[in-house]
C-alpha cells in the first residue's frame, strides 16, 4: 500500500470578506510506501506522474529513484494549470526495466472540492502557516475489483497574483519537455476498453477491463495480480484473475511460460472454490480454455483430456438460461473437436457438433459471439462430411460459414470466417467438380489473407489454405501462375509455423504436394527430391495413431512413384508400394479417403508389374482399383480417374493373358472416364490417351481399321489438349507417332508418314520430361527417317547420343543402370552405321567413342563386390 501527498495549491485572502480564491499551481508529489520493508517492489523501480487536463496528458514528470529512506519518491511538477480547467486528474505510475510501466492509480480533483474539503468525507484539509492547504484524497484504483492497491493524496493550495493563463506558455519549462499527447484521458480510456471487451470472445469481468486490449496493459495486469497474490496468496479472486490475465497475454504473445503459469493459477483457484460458488463455472471454463491453448501449442493429449473434463464440469454447473452457457458449450465443442482431429474418434466429432448447435441456438442474433459460434459449427460439420461423405453436411457447413461472414463487420476479425468459407467451397468443388465453387474459394481465401495482420497467429493457416485452393485451381485449369503462387504460399506457411506446432506436419505435407505437382508439370528433379523430403519430414513429426498418418503416407508414396518414373530407381518403386500399403491398412473402412489410397496402391502395383513382370502384382492392381471404383459414389470428381486407372490395369492383364473380356472391360472403363471428365479438365488428355491405347489393342487383335482410326483420333485429341512444354506431352506424342506408323503400314498414306516424323521429333527434342521417353522418341525418329526422311537421320541419332549421359544418370541403383545401359549399345552401333553410310567417318568415330565412354564407363562403375572379390582372389592365385 502507498500514500501519496500532493503539494499543489495556495490560498489567496481576498479581503474584504476573506474569500478564498484558488490559483492552480501544482508543485510536487510525494509517493510513500506504507509497508516497510516492501519486498515485492522491483529493485530498479522509479516513479513518475502525469497531469491530465480535459482528457489530455498535459504534463509528465521525470521518473525518479526513491529517496534515501527507500520508501518514498518525490516528483516535481512546477507548473500552473489553466483557470478554465475546473477539474483535472493526477496519475501515479511506476517504471521498472523488468516489469515495465504500471498505472498505480489516479485522483480526480475539482476546485470546488478543494475549497469544500473540510466538510468532504473523502478528504482531510490542513491550513499551514504560509497559507498552504494540505488535504488528502483516496485515489481511485484503476482496477476496482482487482488487487487491493489503496492510495491517499494530500493537496495544498497557495496564493499567487491573478494572471491570465494560456496553455503551455505559463508552465515555465521548455515546451519539448511537456507531454502534449492528445489522447483519451484515463476514465475515457477505461470506458473504451470496456466497450472493446464486449466484442471479444472471452467473458471478461471488471477486474480485467482496464488491462484488456494492449500488450503493455496485459503486462500491467499481470504485475498487479502478482503483487496481490504475494500480499494475499490465499485469495482465490487474485489467483483466478492472474490466471486469466496470463491466458490473455499468451493469446497475444504466445509465451509458453505465460500459459503454463495460467494453468497453475487457475487450477489453484478451482481447487479452492466450492461447487456451489457462483464463480466455479467461470473458473473451470478459464482453466479448460488454458489447457486447450497449451494442447494446441504442444500437442499433449493429457492437456486436451483435462480441458474436456473441466469444460464439461463448467457446463454441468451452469444452469440453463445463464448467459455464460453458450460460451461454455462452444468451448467444450472446441475441445471435443480438437480431440477428434487428434484421435479420429467419430463420437467426439458428433458430440462437438451437438455442443456447437446448442451454443448457436442459445445465442441471440446480434450477439457478438454469434459469428464465432457459427464458424465453429461450420468447421465441425465440414469435418463430418470429410469423414462420412454426407453431402448435406457439406452444404450445411457452407451455410453456417456464409452466415458467420455476413454477421461479422469488415476488419481483421472477418478473416477467420472467410477462411472457413473458402475451405468449405473447396471441399464442395472436390466433391461435385463445380468450377465456380473453386473460383469462389480462391477469392474468399485471398480476402482472408489480406485482412489478417502479418503477426496474427492464424496467418500461417490462412496462407496454407490459400495455397491449397490455388493448387486445386492449377490442377483444374493448368495455369502455371496458380502453381507458382501455391508453392510460395505453402512455403510462407511452413516458415511461420514453429517446429513443435501440431500443424507443422500438415503444412509440410501440403508444400510437398505442391512441389510434386510442379515436378509433374515442369520435370525439375529438384522439385521431386524436395517433395520427398517434405513428406518424409511430415511423417516423422506425426505420431502413430494420428488420423492424418494415412494421408501423409499416401502422399509420400505418390512422390516416390513419380520420382521412379523420372529416374527409374527401383528402390523408389518398392518404397512407394510399401507406403501405399501402409496408408490403406491405416485408413478405416468407410473413410472417404479409402478409395484414393486403394487407387494409388493399385497404380504402384501396376508400375511394379511393368518393371518386374510379376503377374500377381497385376492381379492385385486390378482388385485394388476395382475396390476404389466401387467405393466412390457417382458424381464424385475422382470417379473418372479411378475408372481410367482400372481400364489401364485391365488392358495390361489382357496383354499378359489374352482374355478378350479384360480388353472389352478396359475400353468400357476408359470410355466412361472420358465421358465423365469435363472439357478443359487437366486429366482429359490422359484419359483420351488411355482410351486410344485400348482401342489400338482391339485393332491388333481383330484387325478392324475402325479401331485404328478411332485410336488415332483419341491420341490427336490428347496431344491437342496438352500445352507445349508440359512433360505429359512426351508420351502422348510418342503414342500418336506409334499409332500413325501402324496406320501407314496399313494404308501407306504419305500424310501419316510426315505426321509421325513430326511427332517423334517434337518428343525427342523436348527440354522437359523423362530422358528415357525422349531417348525412345529419338530411336523411333531415326528408324522412320531411314524410310521417310533420310536427310534427318543424323539429327535423330545426334539427339539420341546426346541423351546418353542423362539416361545413365549416376544416381540410379546398380540394377537400374544395368537395365538402362543394356539397351543402349545397339543405338550407338546403328548411329555409327548411319554416319558411315553417308561417308561421315569422323562422326561415326566420334559417336563410337562417345558411346564407349558413357557405356563402358558406367559398366566399370557397376562392378559389384563379388566382381572385386573374384578379381582379388585371381590376383592372389597368380
Amino acid at each position: 500500500m502507498y500514500k501519496i501527498d500532493f503539494v499543489a495549491f495556495k490560498l489567496l485572502d481576498l479581503s474584504p470578506g476573506n474569500h478564498v480564491q484558488v490559483e492552480n499551481s501544482l508543485h510536487s508529489i510525494r509517493v510513500t510506501s506504507l509497508t516497510n520493508p516492501h519486498d515485492d517492489l522491483p529493485g530498479d523501480m522509479k516513479m513518475f506522474a502525469q497531469l491530465i487536463i480535459q482528457g489530455n496528458i498535459f504534463l509528465q514528470t521525470i521518473a525518479v529513484a526513491p529517496e534515501p529512506d527507500q520508501r518514498s519518491w518525490k516528483l516535481l511538477f512546477g507548473c500552473e494549470i489553466p483557470p478554465h480547467a475546473r477539474t483535472f486528474s493526477v496519475t501515479a505510475l511506476r517504471h521498472s526495466k523488468t516489469e515495465g510501466i504500471r498505472l498505480l492509480g489516479y485522483a480526480e480533483v475539482g476546485r470546488e472540492e478543494i475549497l469544500g474539503s473540510v466538510d468532504s468525507p473523502r478528504s482531510l484539509r490542513i491550513i499551514t502557516e504560509d497559507y498552504n492547504v494540505a488535504f488528502r484524497l483516496e485515489l481511485n484504483k484503476v482496477n476496482p475489483n482487482g488487487p487491493s492497491l489503496k492510495f491517499s493524496a494530500r493537496f495544498s493550495v497557495s496564493s499567487f497574483p491573478d494572471q491570465k493563463i494560456s496553455g503551455l506558455d505559463l508552465i515555465g519549462m521548455p515546451e519539448n519537455t511537456v507531454a502534449s499527447v492528445k489522447g483519451n484521458g484515463i476514465k475515457r480510456e477505461l470506458q473504451k476498453m470496456y466497450e472493446d471487451s464486449k466484442r471479444t470472445p472471452f467473458s471478461l469481468d471488471a477486474s480485467e477491463l482496464w488491462a484488456y486490449g494492449t500488450v503493455e496493459g496485459l503486462n500491467q495486469a499481470i504485475c498487479a495480480y502478482n503483487d496481490a497474490v504475494r500480499d494475499d496468496p490465499g485469495c482465490v479472486i487474485y489467483l483466478a484473475d492472474l490466471g486469466r490475465s496470463l491466458l490473455y497475454c499468451f493469446e497475444r504473445l504466445g509465451s509458453l511460460v505465460d500459459i503454463s503459469q495460467s494453468i497453475v493459477m487457475l487450477e489453484a483457484a478451482v481447487a479452492s472454490t466450492s461447487d456451489s460458488h457462483p464463480d466455479k463455472p467461470l473458473r473451470l471454463e478459464s482453466l479448460g480454455i488454458s489447457l486447450m491453448r497449451r494442447f494446441k501449442r504442444l500437442g499433449d493429449l493429457d492437456d486436451l483430456s483435462r480441458s474436456i473434463l473441466r469444460l464439461e464440469a463448467a457446463v454441468t454447473l451452469t444452469p440453463d438460461g445463464h448467459p455464460n452457457k453458450p460460451s461454455q458449450l462452444n468451448n467444450l465443442g472446441n475441445s471435443l473437436f480438437s480431440r477428434f482431429e487428434r484421435l479420429g474418434d467419430l463420437n467426439d466429432l458428433n458430440r462437438s457438433v451437438l455442443r456447437f448447435e446448442a451454443a448457436v441456438s442459445l445465442t441471440p442474433d446480434g450477439h457478438p459471439n454469434k459469428p464465432s459460434q457459427l464458424n465453429n459449427l461450420g468447421k465441425s460439420v465440414l469435418s463430418r462430411f470429410k469423414r462420412l461423405g454426407d453431402l448435406d453436411d457439406l452444404n450445411q457447413s457452407i451455410l453456417r460459414f456464409e452466415s458467420a461472414v455476413a454477421l461479422t463487420p469488415d476488419g481483421p476479425n472477418k478473416a477467420s470466417g472467410l477462411n472457413n468459407l473458402g475451405n468449405s467451397l473447396l471441399s464442395r468443388f472436390r466433391r461435385l467438380g463445380d468450377l465456380d465453387d473453386l473460383i469462389q474459394s480462391v477469392l474468399r481465401l485471398e480476402a482472408a489473407v489480406s485482412l489478417a495482420p502479418d503477426d496474427h497467429p492464424n496467418k500461417p493457416s490462412q496462407l496454407n489454405n490459400l495455397g491449397h485452393s490455388l493448387l486445386r485451381r492449377f490442377e483444374r485449369l493448368g495455369d502455371l501462375d496458380d502453381l507458382t503462387e501455391s508453392v510460395l504460399k505453402y512455403e510462407a506457411a511452413v516458415a511461420l509455423t514453429p517446429n513443435d506446432h501440431p500443424d507443422k506436419p500438415s503444412r509440410l505435407n501440403n508444400l510437398g504436394e505442391s512441389l510434386l505437382s510442379r515436378f509433374k508439370r515442369l520435370g525439375d528433379l529438384n522439385d521431386a527430391n524436395q517433395s520427398v523430403l517434405r513428406f518424409e519430414a511430415a511423417i516423422s513429426l506425426t505420431p502413430d495413431g494420428h488420423p492424418d498418418k494415412p494421408s501423409l503416407l499416401n502422399n509420400l508414396g505418390e512422390s516416390l512413384l513419380s520420382r521412379f518414373k523420372q529416374l527409374g530407381d527401383l528402390n523408389d518403386l518398392k518404397q512407394s508400394v510399401l507406403r501405399f500399403e501402409a496408408a490403406v491398412a491405416l485408413t478405416p473402412d468407410g473413410h472417404p479417403d479409402k478409395p484414393l489410397c486403394l487407387n494409388n496402391l493399385g497404380v504402384s502395383l501396376q508400375v511394379r508389374f511393368e518393371r518386374l513382370g510379376d503377374l500377381d502384382d497385376l492381379n492385385q492392381s486390378v482388385l485394388r482399383k476395382e475396390a476404389a471404383v466401387v467405393l466412390t459414389p457417382d458424381g464424385h470428381p475422382n470417379k473418372p480417374l479411378w475408372l481410367n486407372n482400372l481400364g489401364n490395369s485391365l488392358r495390361n492383364r489382357f496383354d499378359q493373358l489374352g482374355d478378350l473380356n479384360d480388353l472389352n472391360q478396359s475400353i468400357l472403363r476408359c470410355e466412361a472416364a472420358v465421358a465423365l471428365t469435363p472439357n478443359g479438365h487437366p486429366d482429359k488428355p490422359s484419359h483420351l490417351n488411355n482410351l486410344g491405347i485400348s482401342l489400338l489393342r482391339c485393332f491388333d487383335l481383330l484387325g478392324d481399321l475402325n479401331y485404328l482410326n478411332q485410336s488415332v483420333l483419341r491420341f490427336e485429341a490428347a496431344v491437342a489438349l496438352t500445352p507445349n512444354g508440359h512433360p505429359n506431352k512426351l508420351p502422348l506424342l510418342v503414342n500418336l507417332g506409334n499409332t500413325l506408323s501402324r496406320r501407314f503400314e496399313q494404308l501407306h498414306d504419305p500424310e501419316d508418314s510426315q505426321q509421325l516424323l513430326i511427332h517423334y521429333t517434337l518428343a525427342a527434342c523436348s527440354t522437359t520430361g523423362p530422358a528415357s521417353i525422349r531417348f525412345d522418341a529419338a530411336k523411333s525418329w531415326a528408324k522412320h527417317a531411314h524410310i521417310h526422311q533420310p536427310s534427318s537421320i543424323l539429327c535423330a541419332y545426334t539427339t539420341a547420343i546426346d541423351l546418353l549421359p542423362e539416361l545413365a544418370w549416376l544416381g540410379l541403383s546398380i540394377t537400374d543402370r544395368h537395365h538402362r545401359l543394356s539397351h543402349v549399345g545397339q543405338v550407338v552401333r546403328d548411329a555409327a552405321s548411319a554416319a558411315i553410310a553417308v561417308h561421315d567417318y569422323e562422326k561415326a568415330v566420334e559417336w563410337l567413342d562417345q558411346g564407349r565412354s558413357v557405356i563402358w564407363g558406367q559398366f566399370l562403375n557397376l562392378r559389384t563386390p563379388v566382381d572385386e572379390l573374384r578379381e582379388n582372389c585371381w590376383n592372389q592365385e597368380q
